[in-house]
């Protein structure tokens, strides 16, 4: 209906038409999920932590080695699936992530270890940083961010640090608590919300993608970019990216989809 409503009588008009158009594409091309299930078909490969600091303390609870944890059924958990965007390129969002802006998240140092271990951010929600344990004491070290600022700060018990970001990170970032040099979590900052981990059976889900054909990457903190993963027809390349096709008003439903210890580096 645009059309013929829209001319080329001046350029503000002209950009005004551009703009009704976009909008209208953005709404007719629709919305789908994504979701799957990482199956392990090696063992769990973590190991005891040997606690050389504040041993007391931090030897309460039993810590192990997260590289790689293998759940409930055998799943593979803390795998990144998130949507890959050109540079420069912007991507549409859905409104109903709207009601979720400006929601911190957070990251805690609790029982000598970071909670979660592995996490993702969009731009739009600040980040607390917390301290649950008592009278020790922890810092978060941040120095491998790329396109936001590093920081090394140490984490008070009284209050939190906030922390905001506002460009996308081109990987998952390490942050660790030199403290406690066996603590690291992995932070995924995007500027969209497009993004999930696996959890502890396996599991993803990101839901109201902008349907149609997209790219989408894999990446774990044992190899980084995983490749040849099969997802249907289809199986991500050297550097994890795989093309899916979105369903509009649908599920895209990969399934159990496996992944071996040498896709790891394992």
């Amino acid at each position: 209906m645009f059309g013929k409503n829209c001319t080329l009588a001046t350029w503000a008009a002209a950009g005004a038409c551009g703009v009704m158009l976009a909008a209208a594409s953005a709404e007719a091309a629709g919305w789908g999920s994504l979701k799957g299930r990482f199956v392990y078909e090696g063992q769990d490969e973590g190991g005891d932590v040997k606690v050389t600091k504040d041993v007391e303390f931090c030897s309460k609870t039993p810590l192990a080695d997260e590289t790689v944890e293998v759940g409930d059924g055998s799943g593979l958990r803390n795998l990144f699936v998130y949507l890959y965007v050109k540079r420069g390129a912007k991507v549409e969002v859905h409104p109903d992530y709207a009601a979720a802006e400006a929601t911190p998240l957070t990251l805690d140092n609790k029982a000598c270890r970071f909670e979660p271990h592995a996490m993702t951010l969009w731009t739009k929600h600040p980040l607390e940083i917390r301290n649950s344990d008592g009278g020790v004491g922890h810092n978060t070290n941040a120095q491998k961010l790329v396109a936001n600022p590093k920081f090394n700060e140490q984490i008070s018990n009284d209050r939190p640090t906030v922390k905001k970001f506002e460009k996308s990170e081109p990987l998952p970032t390490e942050v660790a608590c030199n403290v406690h040099p066996w603590m690291t979590a992995i932070l995924l900052i995007r500027d969209n919300p497009y993004m999930a981990v696996s959890g502890a059976d396996g599991s993803f889900e990101i839901k109201n993608v902008p349907a149609g054909k997209q790219e989408f990457v894999l990446w774990h903190e044992a190899k980084g970019f995983v490749r040849d993963v099969k997802l249907k027809t289809s199986a991500t390349d050297r550097k994890g990216q795989v093309e899916l096709t979105i369903p509009e008003g649908g599920v895209l439903d990969l399934g159990d989809i496996k992944v071996a210890p040498a896709m790891l580096g394992l």
